[in-house]
Order: C-alpha cells, then structure tokens, then sequence
C-alpha cells in the first residue's frame, strides 16, 4: 500500500453477466485486500446480471456500452473515456479479460500514462481473422500475461512473460452440507431417488452442451433408464438445443434453468457433473462441483486434465464422443460406491489445490509486480 492509501485497480471483463470469467472476477472482488489494492471494473456492454453483485461487494462499477465493431466511433469514445477515469481515479494496475474489453483498457493506460497492464487469458482461443490477431496483440504487448491452465501458456517472448495461476473456488461457500442434495432435488420438483446429471456453463459450441444432450439420450443402451438432466446457463445455442432436445423425445427429462448468479443449489442438487467442453480453460463450474463433493466426468480437453485425474477425482473422457460421454454417466449412476469414493476425491482436490485465496494472493504479486517499483515492467507515468 502507497503512503496515499489503496492502489486502484482497474478490472475490464466482458459484459457482466453469469460465465465462467465473470465469477472469477467475484472470486477476485471477494478475497482481494482492501488494505492494498481499490478495485473498479469498467465494463464494455452495458447491463447483465452482476451488475448488483458486484456493486453489492462495495465496488464502483462503469459501463461504456460500446458497440461491437473493433474500429468505431463508440470504441474510440470508450478508449477516450476510459483514460479519463483512469486518470481521475489514479489508476495503478489494468486486469483486462477477452481482447475487445483489453484493447480499450490498454488504449486508454496508455493515452493516460497510467495503469501497468496484465492480461488474462482464461480459455483457448476461438475467434479467427481480425479478432484473431487482435487477441495476439493484448497477449503480446502486456506487461504480463496470466493464463489459469498450463495449455493456455503463449509462445514465444509472451510465454516468458505469463504467470499460471490456477483457477480459485470459495471451497466454504461451496461445501455440501449433509441432506442438501435431497433438500435440492425436491425443490427442483426431482424425487429423490431418480439421478440427476447437471452440467453448468455458457450455451455456446466450444461448451459441448450438444454432446451431453445427446449423450444422455443414450442412456438407456447403458442400462440406465431412470435420469433427469439439470442444464444450467443461457447464450446463442438455447434454441437449437430446446430443438434438439424436442427431436430426442426426452423434454419431460430436461430442466433448463437459463443463467444463474448463484449455482451452489443446482450443484447441490446433482449427483454427477459434466462438463463435455470442445475447448476449455479452467473451468470455474468444475471446480465448483468437485468443491461440492460432486461426481464428475468431464471432456479431457485444454486445462481439464489438470483439475481431474481420472478415475481418482472424476472421469475423463474424449471430447465429442456421447457414447464414451454416456458410458461414463451410466458408470457413475450405476457404481454408487464408485461414485462416492470419486466424489470424495473430487473434494480433496479442490480444497488442497484450488482456493480462491490462495490464486488472489498469487494475483496481487503479479498486479505488484507491473507497478513503477514493482519488480516487473509496469508502465504506469506520474
């Protein structure tokens, strides 16, 4: 902490609504030391869920709304505004997640001559073309770069520069209490004996949420008849999943909930967790239910096989393949004891690897670390 009190700062994530970048970001707001940093998020789109989550945890929040074009007149104004704040609010550090949200805050550090940047990156890319290099550019020009999995390290100049810091999950929060899966389930309108499968995430391709709903659709070739799907989120794929589940003949079996700013419930509710990402980071959702003492079986994929080692805290299976997917659903519903003794693996790794405290303490070294006295390479000007 300087003489003047608090460092500010400035956390810029995409738009405020449920995912899995946005409860990292509570993660952060919520374990973050006061004594030493003053946290404001400046958010690209306007509106989303969290808005008054994040204002309820005593943090300024604003919104630049601006358009989805990557040269416009709202990016340009937003940049503009941006350096303004971060003048007036003497930003000393610049957290910014996803490349459009990144390109504004490290235009405006440095129009402003304030803010040593870091750069998150959470999951594999996906964009193409433009937006491709435009990823590129935030990762490259940072002053550091924070990746949550071990695949997601850059090559090159920017690997040297990129801290891997693991996911974090509030494991008191997220702590199954006993009778609370039973509790859940009948909330939800479940009886308490019929399985429950959930999954929870962003209604997007790279989820795989396609995979699950087909998978589970061949349970029955595994022996398993009696099954509930619990789906827990919202984006673009909703309808063409609700089709989907139509043409399935299994939308009697199917609850979707839509987006949720709080999952403990529905995590509580579930005795197995899947999670059939094409493509992943670190999943936040994961380590929520593996905190909740949850049976998982998840797609082998990006930083996954880090989290769960198969067959002692979950199952691993191929992505985009609903047999192996099914298989390791019927497994679980079928081998109770298997299922336990996962489960239980499931929370041990959670709890001694993946705290939320401990990844805020490694965060702030780093937000340290780009200061102008810090020990890295901040660029922040008086």
């Amino acid at each position: 902490m300087s003489e003047s009190g608090p460092t500010t700062i400035a956390f810029l994530p995409p738009r405020l609504m449920a995912g899995g970048t946005q409860r990292h970001l509570l993660e952060v707001l919520k374990f973050i030391d006061r004594d030493h940093w003053r946290p404001l998020v400046v958010v690209a789109k306007e509106g989303g869920e969290l808005v008054r989550v994040v204002k309820e945890r005593d943090v300024e929040v604003v919104e630049l709304g601006i358009g989805d074009s990557l040269v416009s007149r709202d990016f340009a104004r937003a940049v503009r505004k941006t350096a303004d704040i971060f003048r007036k609010r003497a930003v000393g550090v610049v957290q910014c997640f996803q490349w459009r949200p990144a390109l504004v805050g490290m235009g405006a550090a440095r129009l402003a001559g304030r803010g040593g940047i870091v750069a998150g990156r959470r999951s594999e890319p996906v964009e193409r073309g433009l937006r491709a290099l435009a990823d590129d550019l935030v990762v490259r020009l940072a002053d550091r770069v924070v990746v949550n999995a071990e695949s997601l390290r850059p090559s090159g100049r920017a690997g040297c520069r990129t801290e891997v810091i693991p996911s974090g999950v509030d494991t008191e929060h997220f702590r199954a209490a006993e009778g609370e899966r039973e509790r859940a389930k009948v909330a939800l309108g479940i009886p308490v004996e019929i399985p429950l499968i959930g999954t929870v995430g962003r209604l997007e391709i790279r989820k795989g949420t396609d995979t699950l709903v087909e998978a589970v659709g061949r349970l029955a070739k595994c022996g398993v008849d009696q099954w509930r799907l619990l789906i827990v989120g919202d984006g673009p794929m909703r309808a063409e999943l609700e089709t989907q589940i139509a043409t399935l003949g299994i939308a009697d079996r199917v609850i979707m909930t839509g987006a949720r700013t709080e999952v403990r419930e529905a995590l509580a509710a579930m005795d197995v967790f899947v999670l059939p990402s094409r493509t992943e980071g670190m999943s936040n959702a994961l380590l929520e239910a593996m905190a909740m003492e949850r049976a998982v079986v998840a797609t082998a994929v990006g930083g996954t096989p880090e989290v769960v080692t198969d067959g002692v805290s979950g199952l691993l299976v191929p992505p985009e393949d609903p047999d192996a997917l099914a298989a390791g659903m019927a497994r679980l519903v079928s081998e109770p004891g298997q299922a336990e003794a996962l489960s239980r693996g499931a929370r041990e790794r959670a709890a001694s690897h993946f705290g939320s405290r401990a990844m805020v303490r490694r965060l702030e070294s780093v937000y340290a670390s780009v200061l102008p006295n810090g020990n890295g390479t901040g660029s922040t000007h008086s």
